[in-house]
């Protein structure tokens, strides 16, 4: 197998560069060879040629020559020059026990948007866990991705963008987490929380037939892109998301800059028995991070004085909110000006999912972006409506909104050459 795909992307590869080069010789310019070193598989020293023309890389020839050899895998890690493999501490070189590879599995998570872990904690963990099914699942959503989820040429990456009404902020998970936490460096102020929420396609049907959700979500301080109905419809704007920001992805992450930084958070949302199971999982997990304190979702419904008092007491900076939308959204708006915290998220379901009452969709599933379909079998009459008639009724509404969108632009642009 490997012989047979060596040499039929050689035979592809090679008469395009031969042309390529051909071509440059003609118009007189520059063709030079390109010598990298590369660390192979137990730090073995792989030399890898690349030819340019005017400084752009051609088609990566090489390569096929190192997987034919046995140098490179066709799943693996990314590779990574010698001397920066050098200087990796001993668990980081975990990567280099097994050779390289062209797939790699961060850029499937990258493609995904859930690209949150670094990259080398992600080889590392690829090498000691790597199995035949798990090369080929990942060979399999490289492939699907190819074919169906390759961005389109000139999208443009804003700060924020407008999903249906509401601004949205365009971050990475690292950023978005970092501004989660830059936000509790602070004194608390009573009724000045930073105001965190996410929106997904169905908050962004929620709201677009409630229009004093909308206004509510325009009012926090960030609100993050979740999910992969938005990213479509971002990309028929012409937006490129930069990731895929949700709060059960974001958790783990935020505990972890929680727990070194010596912050402490309060819980409140979810029954009485999930909202204790996420406490005494956060307190085994994270021995740093201070649970302040906790409450369920129903209890202090006609008592929100002594919910407030609660929250102020327990000397919490962090105040996660698992209400589900747009429940959580309100409560916080409501209930903020009375709370003397720094920050506080609208969490959704991330307590279920994290005290395990209800399953993630397995790795590959979320790599191909269908995590949705999980839940729909796993919950169909719960989910059915959200799904199967809510994510078409989003495209819908997103598609009516871009073809909107683009013939403002259009006439705006007819105006100006007016003008000129």
């Amino acid at each position: 197998m490997r012989v047979f795909i060596g040499v039929t992307m050689l035979l592809l590869v090679l008469p395009k560069v031969g042309f390529q080069c051909l071509l440059a010789w003609y118009h007189q310019k520059k063709i030079t060879l390109y010598v990298q070193q590369y660390a192979g598989k137990n730090m073995q020293r792989l030399q890898h040629r690349t030819v340019t023309v005017a400084n752009t890389a051609l088609s990566d020839i090489d390569t096929w020559f190192l997987y034919l050899k046995g140098a490179y895998d066709l799943i693996g890690p990314h590779p990574i020059e010698f001397e920066a493999a050098s200087k990796l501490d001993r668990d980081k070189r975990t990567r280099l026990n097994i050779a390289p590879g062209i797939i790699s599995p961060f850029q499937i998570k990258r493609v995904s948007g859930i690209a949150h872990q670094d990259e080398n904690q992600l080889a590392c963990d690829f090498a000691n866990t790597a199995t035949d099914l798990r090369r080929v699942q990942i060979f399999a959503i490289w492939f699907l991705q190819r074919l169906i989820n390759s961005a389109p040429r000139g999208l443009y990456a804003p700060e924020r963008f407008k999903l249906l009404g509401v601004t949205l902020a365009n971050l990475s998970m690292r950023e978005a987490v970092n501004r989660v936490i830059k936000s509790l460096n602070r004194t608390p102020i009573l009724g000045d929380a930073t105001r965190f929420a996410f929106v997904n396609a169905d908050c962004a049907n929620k709201y677009s037939r409630d229009p004093s959700y909308k206004q509510t979500l325009n009012e926090f301080d960030t609100v993050f892109a979740d999910g992969i109905g938005v990213k479509i419809a971002a990309r028929w704007q012409g937006i490129a998301v930069a990731e895929n920001v949700n709060g059960t992805d974001m958790f783990p992450l935020l505990c972890d800059e929680l727990a070194a930084s010596e912050k402490s958070v309060y819980l409140l949302g979810a029954s009485n028995s999930v909202v204790n199971k996420v406490a005494a999982k956060l307190k085994l997990e994270y021995p740093s991070l201070k649970v302040a304190g906790y409450s369920d979702g129903f209890s202090h419904h006609t008592n929100p004085e002594k919910l407030h008092g609660l929250i102020n007491q327990s000397g919490a900076e962090l105040l996660l909110v698992a209400l589900g939308a747009p429940r959580q959204e309100r409560w916080i708006a409501n209930n903020a000006p009375y709370l003397r915290i720094n920050a506080v998220i609208g969490v959704g379901g991330l307590f279920d999912f994290y005290s395990e009452e209800v399953s993630r969709a397995p790795v590959w599933l979320r790599e191909l972006s269908l995590e949705w379909v999980w839940r729909l079998a796993a919950q169909p009459l719960d989910k059915g409506a959200r799904y199967l008639v809510g994510n078409p009724l989003f495209l819908l509404r997103a598609a009516r909104a871009s073809r909107d969108s683009k013939a403002i632009r259009s006439e705006i642009k007819e105006l100006s050459n007016d003008q000129l």
